[in-house]
């Protein structure tokens, strides 16, 4: 996997790319972070750009990030691009270069890795992240990363899939039958009939709450909360 960041602050810089090459470690996959102190030396030095993705900082000298990134999008469409950035008053810049994501600086290792595992699933990386759902009644098919999935959740005859960024996909089948679908089930444990969380977002369990990271709150059931709780115990530890 192939990172190009464009950061003007050296120490911020080896900073992500330390967390890029730790995340790509645990994840058993092969990653290259390619660093530029400028918009004007990445698009000096890029003519096209061989990169899975672009992590770029906002406030820069000169051209800054969201102006780059038009630059790019000017090229190419297609290509992820990210901002990391101190600066909160770009987002709808953001969205209109159609970034991916928008993580605000201190960045927190939780979320640059789920950005990095949602990345990687998208240009098969580690295909055992990725799981294949049905969307609606057409039968529409769609790649999600199973890291990027906080909790499930019983909705009558469907099932909702809360995202970590704060969206929810809908279909049409049991939670069984979703929990069954994922490849990493050591990391999503029943806390109620009704939900299956992702310990990985877990801050902390009570007897009748699970919390967390992005604010949730959900049931806990007398008889989930044993497994729960140590299930939750054990991947800490590791």
């Amino acid at each position: 996997m192939r990172i190009a960041y464009c950061e003007d602050e050296a120490a911020q810089a080896e900073l992500v790319r330390s967390m890029i090459m730790q995340w790509a470690e645990s994840r058993r996959i092969a990653a290259d972070v390619v660093l530029f102190e400028s918009a004007e030396e990445f698009l000096f030095k890029n003519d096209d750009y061989p990169y899975d993705a672009v992590f770029l900082d906002i406030a820069m000298r000169q051209m800054n990030g969201v102006e780059l990134a038009r630059a790019i999008r000017g090229k190419d469409r297609k290509l992820p691009i990210a901002f990391l950035t101190a600066d909160k008053t770009f987002a709808i810049e953001g969205y209109e270069v159609h970034a991916v994501r928008y993580l605000l600086k201190p960045i927190a290792m939780e979320k640059l890795g789920s950005l990095l595992d949602e990345l990687s699933a998208e240009c098969g990386g580690n295909p055992e992240d990725t799981v294949c759902i049905t969307i609606g009644e057409k039968g529409a098919v769609r790649k999600l990363a199973e890291s990027s999935i906080c909790y499930a959740e019983v909705l009558g005859h469907y099932t909702q899939l809360h995202l970590n960024d704060n969206t929810a996909i809908r279909i049409k089948e049991s939670l069984a039958a979703v929990a069954e679908m994922l490849h990493r089930k050591e990391l999503f444990v029943k806390c109620h009939r009704s939900f299956v969380v992702n310990l990985s977002y877990v801050e902390r369990i009570s007897r009748t709450e699970c919390t967390l990271s992005g604010g949730a709150v959900l049931p806990v059931s007398r008889s989930a909360y044993q497994e729960l709780n140590e299930r939750f115990i054990q991947y800490y530890r590791e």
